[in-house]
């Protein structure tokens, strides 16, 4: 028998069926948040991104920071290279902080200039210019203060920019006042005010910068640009410039590269620098032939580098550790010690210090630790194996 549906009832089905399609395509896709804050600094409201990395909600650790300039513009891809870096394992996750502009000429420039790099006049576009000195202040005084409150920060912070950017993360690179310890300055304007920067470099004491690291880029192609190629020539020597004082202070050539990219130009060379450049400022995050060193040596060579921010890895302490643990269990608990300092929150450091102390025959110390590794990780059999084992004794 034939059916007949009412026309009717077909419309409203599709209109429902269509409004749920239509809802499922409204439904945004969010990485990062924007927040504002009240500058009494600037005397002006401020807005931010924060991204938070994907095991934050999951951990209790901290994380290093990354703050980027010319948020509205580099955030979304900026935070995709680091997403994808962090992913691949070529540098640890990261909170990231980009910064949206309200006037980035004046924001980004040490002195008042008003003459392009070309050499003509600059007075309508710099007029506003000179006062990066402020707005490193707000940075360090007002916004990183309210990061660290809400988040978990490690002691590791990498500041990062572009051309105007790239020329402010120069000036903090030799700020006194500064607390970030990386630095990756793409294609600077380090040509700004007949070299400015570059002056300053030469007057500042090489224990200030000593402990830090900076990461430079350069662009070198002109074709289908709207500036010279002399021009551009001067801003690159002013990179070298800036390369070569460093060098010529003694600063440490593992703490320094300067980059050419001779294919790329100004608005190309962003992404590959960033990449590059996080790969330079974390190079040094796990220790060379750290499996093969002494306790003294590791604990010194973390306490020094990045700023004591990372810990070494504690699959690396617990291989050492069980490599002495036959021959020489005291010098093993020093290790599985300090894992268990250093990642408070992990059942496997307990374990293995549980096994360490077994095996000096410290029973109750053993028991603990394997009660604190069950109270981790309920599933934790060899723990609840371990104590039983231990508690007929």
């Amino acid at each position: 028998m034939k059916n007949n549906i009412p026309l009717q009832y077909i419309i409203v089905v599709l209109l429902l069926s269509f409004s749920t399609l239509m809802g499922q395509k409204k439904t945004p896709y969010t990485i990062g948040e924007t927040y504002q804050i009240q500058s009494e600094i600037l005397n002006e409201q401020r807005e931010f991104i924060v991204e938070l990395p994907d095991s934050y909600h999951n951990s209790q650790k901290k994380y290093p920071l990354v703050v980027i300039l010319d948020g509205e513009v580099n955030y979304h891809s900026h935070s995709g290279v680091i997403k994808h870096m962090t992913q691949g394992r070529q540098m640890p996750e990261v909170i990231i902080v980009a910064i949206k502009n309200v006037d980035r000429v004046r924001d980004f420039t040490p002195t008042k200039y008003l003459t392009n790099l070309n050499g003509s006049s600059a007075v309508d576009n710099h007029k506003t210019s000179g006062q990066s000195k402020k707005f490193l202040a707000f940075i360090e005084g007002e916004l990183l203060p309210n990061i660290e409150k809400k988040y978990r920060i490690n002691s590791f912070k990498t500041l990062v920019g572009i051309s105007h950017g790239g020329l402010l993360v120069g000036s903090s690179f030799l700020s006194k006042e500064t607390t970030f310890n990386g630095f990756i300055s793409m294609d600077p304007s380090f040509w700004w005010d007949n070299q400015y920067i570059v002056k300053e470099l030469v007057n500042t004491d090489l224990k200030q910068i000593g402990n830090k690291r900076i990461y430079v880029s350069t662009a070198d192609k002109f074709e289908n640009f709207d500036r010279i190629p002399h021009v551009f020539t001067a801003n690159i020597n002013s990179h070298e410039r800036f390369h070569s004082e460093l060098k010529n202070k003694g600063f440490s050539p593992s703490k320094v590269e300067l980059e050419y990219f001779k294919e790329e130009n100004h608005w190309t060379v962003a992404l590959l620098s960033l990449y590059h450049g996080m790969q330079f400022i974390f190079k040094d995050i796990r220790m060379k032939n750290i499996r093969n060193s002494s306790y003294n040596q590791i604990v010194s060579y973390y306490q020094k580098n990045y700023n004591g921010g990372f810990s070494p890895p504690e699959r690396d302490i617990n291989i050492i550790g069980y490599r002495l643990l036959q021959k020489n269990p005291t010098k093993a608990l020093a290790f599985f010690k300090l894992n268990v300092k250093n990642y408070p929150y992990s059942f496997n450091a307990y374990d293995s210090l549980g096994e360490a102390y077994m095996k000096l025959g410290k029973k109750e110390k053993a028991i603990k630790a394997y009660k604190k590794s069950l109270d981790l990780n309920a599933n934790n059999d060899n723990a609840t194996q371990m104590i039983l084992q231990l508690s007929k004794q």
